[in-house]
């Protein structure tokens, strides 16, 4: 068996924590269809239930932008000792980024609220605003 150099397995190393560093460096936006067709069949019950949990989804996705944010300042921090670091930063939730996954998804969760919510006026169950707020 051939012997291999320390200077081969220093390199294979660093290349292989580059890796599993940049695997961590984002995710793929998957926006909600503003339009279904099962929508002309929902009940009020239901809108009311999709505009709930389409306002918790969209809270949580705020969260999840926060958490990225904080974890690119983190791992810029630590990528001053570490530099192959730099290879996990996720750029799509910096600010000068417009398209952040997050972003995307929440835009299209909005627009599903709006299209489900005029479906309800449509139909005449379109409450009082007290009476739809995800927090009752």
């Amino acid at each position: 068996m051939p012997r291999v150099s320390h200077f081969r397995w220093m390199t294979l190393g660093a290349l292989l924590g580059a890796g599993l560093l940049a695997g961590c460096g984002g995710r793929m936006a998957n926006p909600t269809p503003e339009v279904s067709i099962y929508d002309r069949y929902m009940t009020c019950d239901q809108i009311q239930a999709e505009v709930a949990r389409n306002y918790e989804e969209q809270s949580e996705l705020a969260r999840e932008h926060a958490w990225d944010l904080e974890k690119n300042d983190m791992i810029m921090g630590l990528s001053l000792a570490f530099p192959p670091g730099w290879f996990a930063v996720d750029q799509t939730v910096e600010e000068d980024y417009p398209n952040a996954p997050q972003d995307i998804e929440g835009l299209a969760l909005g627009d599903r609220n709006r299209h489900i919510i005029a479906l309800a006026k449509e139909g005449g169950c379109w409450p009082n605003p007290q009476v739809w707020s995800p927090a009752s």
